[in-house]
């Protein structure tokens, strides 16, 4: 495997190479103009070469379908906030056709790994967390410097699968909004829990200077301002089954 360029293989004695156009220029097979690829370029199809002991021995137009959920999910995450960019290393027509398809505007095509890492890198200088979703080699590296990578584990390689911070067992991706939204509500949760126990404290040690707390009741203050922070918490399960 030859990371943003293809693989190559020997098979009964012949070597062949299947990707883009690069790997095949880089082992000096010519590739003939083909008309045929054009219209499936701009359909969106991804085209692979194909050589034969460095013989130019054909095409695969290779096609994405997209999940019938992740239209939805990318729309439930615009609504959080969240804008979504779409990393590959496909064609630009096709890398297009698929973020039409998702209302993605944000496209980054004819990605190799270390465009991924750079592009990434530049979110992170602008002051954005990032958020990786991967499932191929490609992706490993740009899965490990992510604020939070998250691959495949079915689909995913396991260069990807131990590069990402969670690995998805299912490969659903549709619970990702919810995962957000419950992220969201818990920090706002754990800031409020923080704001009133440091508010109760610092009353409770104002009163205790004055005189006018004793050590009891000093105790059950400090007890009760314990007990409303664990109810609190716990209506994040609530919020939670309601998704």
């Amino acid at each position: 495997m030859i990371p943003g360029r293809g693989v190559c293989a020997e098979i009964e004695g012949k070597r062949v190479l299947a990707g883009n156009t690069e790997l095949l220029t880089a082992y000096h097979v010519e590739i003939p103009a083909l008309e045929d690829t054009k219209d499936y370029i701009r359909q969106g199809c991804t085209i692979i070469y194909v050589s034969v002991n460095n013989t130019f021995a054909g095409f695969l137009a290779l096609s994405d379908t997209v999940r019938k959920e992740s239209e939805n999910m990318i729309d439930e995450l615009l609504k959080l906030g969240i804008c979504p960019v779409l990393l590959t290393g496909d064609h630009e027509n096709a890398a297009n056709t698929i973020a039409s398809l998702l209302h993605i505007e944000d496209v980054k095509a004819n990605c190799m790994p270390e465009n991924k890492l750079a592009y990434i890198e530049q979110y992170q200088k602008n002051g954005m967390p990032v958020c990786m979703i991967g499932d191929g080699v490609n992706d490993a590296p740009a899965l490990k410097k992510a604020d939070v990578g998250i691959a495949m584990g079915g689909v995913g390689s396991d260069i990807a699968v131990d590069a990402a911070d969670i690995a998805l067992v299912d490969d659903e991706v549709k619970e990702l909004p919810h995962l957000v939204a419950l992220s969201k509500h818990m920090m706002v949760t754990i800031k409020l829990n923080m704001t009133f126990s440091m508010t109760l404290n610092f009353i409770a040690i104002t009163l205790a200077i004055l005189g006018i707390l004793n050590p009891v009741v000093g105790a059950l203050v400090h007890n009760a301002g314990s007990i409303f922070v664990i109810i609190n918490s716990a209506f994040l399960l609530k919020w939670g089954s309601k998704k």
